[in-house]
This record gives C-alpha cells, sequence and structure tokens, in this order.
C-alpha cells in the first residue's frame, strides 16, 4: 500500500488543486480568508505549487490580510515567509514564497 504525499493534504490545498468552478474558487479564497495565518505560512510550500491564477488569488488574499496587521506583526510574517522560502528546494517555490511580502517604500 503507497502513500502519497496529497493523502496529508489539507482541506485549503485540495480545494485549490480541485476548485474548477466559480463557486469551487469562491470557496477556496474564502478558506483563504479563514484561516489563521500561523497556519497559511505552514502551508506556503503547497500553496506556491498551485497554479499560476489560483496562487495569484492566494497572494492577493494574503497580502490583504497582511496589510491588517501592525507593522511589527508584518515584519515576522516575512521573515517567516522567508524561512520557509530557504527549506523549499524548488527554487522557484521558493522565489514564489519571497515575492509573496515584498517591502513596501513609503
Amino acid at each position: 500500500m503507497s502513500v502519497h504525499a496529497e493523502d496529508f493534504d489539507s482541506t485549503l490545498i485540495r480545494r485549490g488543486r480541485s476548485s474548477v468552478t466559480l463557486t469551487e474558487i469562491i470557496a477556496f479564497v474564502r478558506t483563504l480568508e479563514e484561516r489563521p495565518l500561523t497556519t497559511l505560512l505552514d502551508e506556503l510550500p503547497e500553496l506556491a505549487r498551485l497554479s499560476d491564477t489560483k496562487f495569484s488569488l492566494a497572494i492577493a488574499t494574503l497580502r490583504r490580510r497582511f496589510r491588517g496587521e501592525t507593522p511589527v506583526d508584518q515584519m515576522q510574517l516575512r521573515v517567516t515567509a522567508f524561512e520557509i522560502a530557504r527549506g523549499v528546494r524548488d527554487h522557484a517555490v521558493a522565489q514564489r514564497i519571497r515575492d509573496l511580502f515584498p517591502l513596501e517604500r513609503a
């Protein structure tokens, strides 16, 4: 009996992979909006492996939530995302994670 990595994916990741209809995509975004940020950070590598369209939706949602955090929390989220990216072997996936929370100039 073989065990696949997909067997351990969260509901969010499974929903992101399988969403095709507008209703399914809306449910995916709603889950992104409701999930605790710390949980989403843990799921960044898998989120970054989604299709460009679905990852773009995730970026927009996460950035909106990120902007609502205090500057101190924003810095911590950025540091955590960079640490997660360092642990990802796939360079393209790691870069997607690093690009998620860009430094914004005032």
